[in-house]
């Protein structure tokens, strides 16, 4: 805590203790326009050389901006005051009193910026205070001289030089003071402070007593110097007033080279406060400059420890690294970045110190990429295998250096990619045993289609045998009993051979044994399937509607006979499922790139668990087998192997518990590449 200065203090009192402490200044202020007036004979063509103007302006920038031209009227009144009782003509001190309420508001306003009271921590603001002091006294020092011309003052006697310097002072050693905050730039201990206070007032003393050599005057330059490196804001601010006082008390009493060198105390007063003023400017100037460095150090130490705690925090390792000759050191590294070097971080070693300085080995794996870099290279990026703290590790490594860095200092960072790794080696892994078992899957799904293939060719052959005696028998005289049992081996023979074809149709269609599909007309084709199966239909009780949207439609692309059997099979499983009294219902829906049939039955539904599975081959709804329908699971199967080989598809829809619906999609026509 740097403390508050005593404006700042002032502001934050109540209004009644300001306007107390207002008072109490003006009426000091009144006395020391009337003690320097009688001090120093005050006439027209001589200045009061009391510090007036620093006081007002102190009073006058504390205040609210509203009140400040009331506070600087009140406090030129005093100086007014005290100027008429020392008998200057009434009109002079009216004049001079305007032009000193406008130095102080022209001083104010180059001071102060955006309504904050002044400081001094940064040389911009010093120099600002100095320069706003020398063009407000000036200000004033040139009203003054005018209006002792129009007194009827000579010219070479009119030159207000005196005000000039007086005011000067003034402002330089009032100012700061207020606004110097209590403990702000203190970096000295007490003893050192009380050292410095002493051998200033020792070279006071030797400079104002015991010497009349005017060059000796510089003896407590050095001494300023001390103050403004090592002391206070208040301390500084407090040795400048107290070395004026005394000083100009000293040259008052006669005492001093100022005060030998010339015969007029008034001319000797006026050269010490134009040497004091250098002192005193250069003096805070020096100090704020101290304190702007010790900030911007500050600030950016605090930047540095934000940032060192951010990097030390981090699950990335990170290290500085530095060229010597052939060697790289380590200077700085976090936590992670020793663990990757094989080092423990709780290590005393590396607590004693930020700097760690650590040549790595010849050998190490960053040597590679640190060498690239060191050539000129701005970057540099792999993946590298690390004797890690933790045992070894994977690690991402990416080696950058400062653009324009002259030091040669490398930033490496090191991403620890062990875990990633070992993941990616247990996946593919898993992805070549999921090959492996694809592969065996693919070998025995051969190997099955060549087997019901082969079985099929088998039992065609013998099939054909039995349809064939069975229907000679059909066409002999037979009595009613073996008329019925030929019926039997007819009929069921019959659907003995459907299953037969439809396992040779699948094993065929699994082989990719399919026509160039080309464009067809699957208008004409719903209506031929609807004809065929409306017989059958008819005897379980059931209609088929094939509606307006389905009866004349555009080309399609497929093949004759995958078209017709995708349309079969979809339809004759309609009416399987659909109870009497009801109806299977064929309609379509056309747009620019598809053509879309909807073929729907009134029958029990599809749960939705088995929806996804209705496709797969030899899979049966548990409804179907517990309720022995007819059909070997692999109509569907066929559906959709058919619709695969001419570029369309099907899905189904169904609650699951009233009517399904199956929605087959065909490319239309137009669609197909001429050149094919």
């Amino acid at each position: 805590m740097v403390g508050a200065s005593l404006a700042s203090t002032v502001r934050r009192w109540s209004r009644w203790r300001r306007l107390l402490a207002l008072v109490v200044v003006l009426l000091v202020i009144l006395g020391l326009s009337i003690a320097g007036g009688n001090a120093l004979d005050v006439s027209i063509t001589r200045a009061n050389l009391a510090p007036a103007s620093g006081i007002i302006a102190v009073l006058a920038l504390t205040a609210r901006r509203g009140w400040r031209i009331a506070v600087a009227t009140a406090g030129v009144t005093a100086v007014a005051i005290g100027n008429a009782v020392t008998a200057l003509p009434l009109d002079y001190v009216l004049q001079t009193g305007l032009l000193s309420i406008l130095e102080v508001l022209l001083f104010c306003a180059i001071v102060e910026r955006s309504g904050r009271l002044p400081r001094l921590d940064s040389v911009a603001h010093s120099v600002r205070l100095v320069i706003g002091a020398t063009i407000a006294s000036a200000f004033f020092a040139l009203g003054v001289t005018v209006v002792r011309i129009l007194a009827g003052v000579e010219p070479s006697e009119a030159l207000a030089n005196d005000a000039f310097v007086a005011n000067l002072v003034s402002f330089v050693v009032a100012t700061p003071l207020a606004f110097a905050r209590v403990r702000q730039g203190a970096t000295a201990s007490r003893t050192e402070v009380t050292a410095q206070w002493l051998l200033m007032a020792a070279a006071l003393i030797v400079t104002f007593t015991l010497s009349v050599n005017i060059s000796l005057s510089f003896l407590p330059l050095p001494l300023f110097a001390w103050a403004a490196l090592r002391l206070s804001a208040i301390g500084v601010t407090l040795q400048l007033l107290l070395v004026t006082l005394g000083t100009t008390v000293a040259t008052v009493a006669g005492w001093g080279p100022f005060a030998m060198a010339s015969e007029d105390t008034r001319d000797a007063i006026v050269v010490l406060q134009g040497g004091l003023f250098i002192f005193l400017s250069s003096t805070l100037v020096l100090w704020s400059k101290r304190v702007e460095g010790e900030l911007e150090i500050e600030r950016a130490l605090a930047k540095d420890r934000v940032l060192r705690r951010a990097v030390e925090r981090a699950q990335t390792a990170f290290l500085l690294v530095e060229p010597i000759g052939d060697a790289y050191i380590v200077v700085q590294a976090n936590d992670h970045g020793l663990r990757a070097l094989g080092m423990d971080p709780n290590n005393e070693f590396f607590s004693a110190s930020s700097e760690i300085n650590i040549a790595l080995p010849d050998d190490h794996p960053l040597i590679e990429g640190l060498s690239i870099v060191a050539r000129g290279d701005p970057r540099w990026r792999g993946e590298l295998v690390l004797e890690a703290f933790a045992g070894r590790a994977d690690a991402e490594v990416a080696i950058e250096r400062a653009v324009g860095d002259k030091s040669g200092v490398m930033s490496v960072e090191l991403t620890d990619v062990t875990e990633k790794r070992r993941e990616d080696r247990r996946l593919r892994a898993l992805v070549e045993r999921e090959r492996a078992l694809s592969a065996q899957y693919q070998e025995l799904s051969r190997q099955k289609d060549d087997f019901v293939a082969s079985i099929s060719h088998e039992l065609r052959t013998p099939l054909a045998s039995i349809v064939g005696y069975a229907e000679t028998l059909d066409e002999t005289e037979l009595d009613p009993l073996q008329r019925r049992f030929v019926d039997t081996i007819v009929r069921n023979a019959g659907r003995l051979q459907e299953r037969v074809e439809e396992l040779l149709s699948a094993a065929k269609r699994a082989a990719d044994s399919v026509d160039d599909p080309h464009p067809l007309s699957v208008g004409r084709i719903i209506g031929e399937v609807a004809d065929d199966l409306r017989a059958v239909a008819a005897s379980r009780g059931v209609g088929i509607v094939v509606e307006p949207s389905a009866s004349v439609l555009p080309e399609v692309i497929g093949t004759e006979d995958s078209v017709t059997r995708v349309l079969t099979n979809i339809m004759s499983n309609a009416v399987k499922f659909s109870p009497n009294e009801s109806a299977v219902v064929v309609s379509a829906l056309v747009d620019d790139e598809t053509v879309e049939l909807f073929v729907r039955d009134a029958g029990p539904g599809i749960p939705l668990a088995d929806q996804g599975r209705v496709f797969d081959r030899f899979y049966r709804t548990e409804d179907a087998t517990a309720n022995a329908t007819p059909g070997t699971g692999l109509g569907l199967s066929i559906v959709r192997t058919l619709l695969d080989g001419i570029g369309g598809s099907v899905l189904v829809q169904s609650d699951g518990r009233s009517g399904s619906t199956f929605v087959i999609r065909f490319q239309r026509a137009h669609d197909l590449d001429p050149a094919d």
